[in-house]
C-alpha cells in the first residue's frame, strides 16, 4: 500500500511540471494579438529584410516616433525596419534579440526611453514568456544569464495561457496597445492624434538628463552590441528619443557630454533637438502623436544627413500641433478620500500615498476625483509599506484612465480588483501589465 501511495506521489510529481510544459509550450499562442505579440514579427522583418536597412533599436518610442516610409523616401536606397517595442521588456532584451542579424551597409540606431529602468540591465520574465508566446526558438537568443527569472515566472505564463485557452477567450485588446494596430514595418499606425495626458504631461515618468540614471553595466552591455554589430559591416548610432519638455529634469547639455564619453560609437544630433513641446505627444512623455512622429522623423532625417555628409533637401512637411486634449472620468466612489494624499498637476490631480487613518484599513477604493480634478495617476511607491492593505480598488474599467507608476507596491502584498470584465485588459495594458500578477 505504501509503496502504490509513493507511485502515486512520484507520479504527480512527474506530472506537474510536464503538464506545464504543455500548457506552455504546447497550446496555441494566447498573447499573439497583445501588444507584446509583435515582437516575433518585428523578429522577423529584421531577420528577412535585405540590407541595406535602416534599423532603429528601442523601446515604444521608438514604435510610436517613426514613419518607416517617410524614412524610405528621404533614403531610397535603404528599407526601414522599427525594431522597437516596449520598454518594460528592458532595452536588453531588443538588443540581445537584434544582435547577429545585422548586415553590411546597415544603419543601426539605437534610441531607448531616458529613464532609469530602460538605461539599466532590467528583465522582465513575464513580458518576455508573453511576448515570445509562439516564438519559443527566440529563447536561443537571450542571455542565460535571464533563465532563471524565466523559469521562476514559466509556471504563471503557462497556468495563464491554459486558463485563457480553456475558456476559449483569447485576450485581444481594445485601442492601441493591440498587434494590430503595427504596420508592416514595424510602425504604430493607429488614431493617436492629440495629447490625453492632464496637464500634457505623466508625472510618473519624469525625463531624466542626468549621470545617475545611467547604468554602467547597461553601457558595457550596449558597447559590446555595438561592437559585434560593426563587426558584422553596420554603422552604429545612438539618438536620444522624444522627450516631452514638461517632464525633463537635469542639463541636457552636460548629459550629452557625458553620455559622449561613456559610448564607444558617436551620437545622433544632441538631446536638445529631441525634447519637444507637450502637443506634440499622445499618452506618455515618450510616445508622440501622429504630428509629432512627423516632427521627429523629419528631425531623425536631418540628423543623419548631417552625419552622412548628405546636403540633400529634406522633403517632410510637419503639420501644426494638435490642440491638447482634456481628460474627464465618470463620477464614481470617493468615499475613501480621506485615506490617501495628493497633488495637483495641471487640470489633473495625482495620488501620491495612503494617509494614517488608510494604512489601518483593509480595503481601499482609489477615488475618480479630489478637488474637482480628475485622479488620472498614482505616483511611485504610493502604497509602500502598506503591509496590512490587502485589496487596492480601481473604478475604472478603462485602465489608461488612471495610470500607475512604479513601485506602486513596495513591500505591499495588496491584490488590485479592478471592474467585472475588466481584468484581461489591465493584465495586458502598457501600463498596468508590471502588475498583472496582482490584478483580479
Amino acid at each position: 500500500m505504501k509503496q502504490k501511495l509513493w507511485l502515486q506521489v512520484v507520479a504527480l510529481l512527474l506530472l506537474g511540471p510536464l503538464v506545464l510544459l504543455v500548457c506552455g509550450f504546447g497550446l496555441p499562442a494566447q498573447y499573439d494579438e497583445s501588444f507584446l505579440g509583435e515582437l516575433g514579427d518585428k523578429c522577423d522583418l529584421l531577420e528577412q529584410t535585405p540590407a541595406p536597412r535602416i534599423v532603429l533599436v528601442g523601446g515604444s518610442s521608438v514604435a510610436f516616433g517613426v514613419d518607416s516610409k517617410l524614412l524610405e523616401q528621404e533614403f531610397p536606397g535603404y528599407t526601414a525596419v522599427n525594431f522597437g517595442l516596449y520598454a518594460a521588456l528592458g532595452t536588453q532584451v531588443m538588443l540581445e534579440l537584434s544582435e547577429g542579424q545585422f548586415q553590411p551597409g546597415d544603419i543601426v540606431i539605437l534610441s531607448p526611453e531616458q529613464q532609469q529602468q530602460t538605461l539599466s540591465c532590467y528583465f522582465n520574465a513575464e513580458a518576455t514568456w508573453q511576448a515570445l508566446d509562439g516564438h519559443f526558438d527566440l529563447l536561443a537568443r537571450l542571455d542565460p544569464a535571464h533563465f532563471g527569472a524565466l523559469l521562476g515566472q514559466f509556471p504563471y505564463f503557462a497556468a495563464r495561457k491554459a486558463n485563457y485557452f480553456l475558456r476559449g477567450e483569447k485576450p485581444v485588446p481594445e485601442g492601441i496597445y493591440r498587434h494590430a494596430s503595427f504596420d508592416a514595418r514595424g510602425d504604430v499606425q493607429a488614431d493617436c492624434t492629440s495629447n490625453r495626458m492632464p496637464g500634457g504631461w505623466d508625472a510618473n515618468t519624469p525625463v531624466l538628463l542626468e549621470e545617475e540614471v545611467l547604468d554602467p553595466d547597461f553601457v558595457e552591455k550596449v558597447n559590446a552590441w555595438a561592437a559585434a554589430a560593426e563587426a558584422q559591416g553596420a554603422q552604429v548610432y545612438y539618438r536620444f528619443c522624444p522627450m516631452n519638455a514638461a517632464a525633463v529634469q537635469g542639463d541636457a547639455d552636460a548629459y550629452y557630454d557625458f553620455l559622449r564619453q561613456q559610448l564607444d560609437f558617436p551620437i545622433l544630433g544632441d538631446p536638445n533637438t529631441c525634447i519637444l513641446d507637450p502637443a506634440w505627444f499622445y499618452d506618455t512623455n515618450f510616445h508622440l502623436n501622429e504630428a509629432g512622429r512627423q516632427l521627429n522623423t523629419r528631425n531623425l532625417v536631418r540628423d543623419l544627413k548631417a552625419q552622412l555628409g548628405d546636403t540633400s533637401r529634406t522633403e517632410i512637411a510637419v503639420p501644426d500641433p494638435p490642440a491638447m486634449a482634456t481628460a474627464e472620468t465618470a463620477r464614481g466612489d470617493d468615499s475613501d478620500i480621506d485615506c490617501f494624499t495628493f497633488e495637483a498637476r495641471g487640470s489633473a490631480a495625482v495620488l501620491t500615498g495612503v494617509t494614517e487613518e488608510g494604512r489601518t484599513r483593509r480595503t481601499l477604493t482609489v477615488p475618480t476625483h479630489w478637488q474637482g480634478l480628475p485622479v488620472s495617476s498614482i505616483a511611485d511607491g504610493a502604497f509602500a509599506g502598506c503591509d496590512g492593505l490587502e485589496t487596492i480598488v480601481l473604478q475604472s474599467a478603462d485602465p489608461t484612465a488612471c495610470t500607475p507608476g512604479q513601485d506602486l507596491l513596495r513591500d505591499c502584498t495588496a491584490k488590485i480588483q479592478v471592474p467585472d470584465g475588466a481584468v484581461d485588459a489591465y493584465k495586458l495594458s502598457y501600463f498596468w501589465s508590471i502588475y498583472a500578477a496582482r490584478i483580479d
